[in-house]
């Protein structure tokens, strides 16, 4: 369907001259529309990947509104404009995650050899030689580096949590099993 509206002549073809990305809008015509909507309700569950923080507010600002609708003694649909907000859905397998690069200002009182010793209760680590690439190769595979060298750590596949998409994200895993129990992170943006 995409490629059946993308075909026609759009409405809209902006190329932003700050960062030279090319936006083009086409218009569905309303059955198209419909099916865009039956196809996304087949969607079982989403994970919001960037944008979360945009996504909360929306919903707070929409909140707001309708709490100003019934103040106002007017009745309230569900199909008012403070209901929806833009988004946009890739494929997992369109998809393309960045690092996640973390700096430890300490390691909790913990030496680097009592550091190491605690992450391989969940992770198998190994030197990597020098000038080899630092740069993690596959989900649930990380680097470390540590009194000047480098460590693959690679998740063991006992430690994964498997019970909801969240608890697999690399960011995720960091979090539950070292920087919360280990290095007593509780506040990512504070601690």
């Amino acid at each position: 369907m995409i490629e059946t509206v993308s075909q026609r002549e759009s409405y809209a073809d902006v190329t932003m001259d700050s960062d030279g990305v090319r936006h083009v809008l086409w218009r569905c015509t309303p059955a198209e529309s419909e099916w865009f909507v039956q196809e996304f309700e087949k969607v079982p569950n989403l994970y919001v990947a960037d944008g979360h923080h945009r996504t909360a507010a929306a919903y707070r600002v929409g909140k707001i509104k309708e709490q100003e609708k019934i103040d106002a003694g007017q009745k309230v649909t569900g199909d008012e404009p403070f209901n929806f907000f833009m988004t946009l859905f890739y494929p997992v397998d369109s998809l393309y995650v960045l690092d996640y690069n973390r700096v430890l200002k300490s390691l909790n009182g913990l030496s680097s050899a009592e550091f190491m010793d605690k992450l391989s209760a969940n992770f198998e680590l190994s030197e990597l030689a020098a000038g080899s690439e630092t740069k993690p190769a596959a989900p649930h595979k990380f680097t470390l580096h540590i009194d000047s060298k480098w460590y693959s750590m690679n998740l063991k596949e006992t430690s994964l949590d498997r019970s909801t998409p969240i608890t697999q994200l690399d960011s995720q895993i960091l979090t539950d099993l070292v920087f919360t129990p280990i290095c007593g992170i509780t506040d990512l943006k504070k601690d």
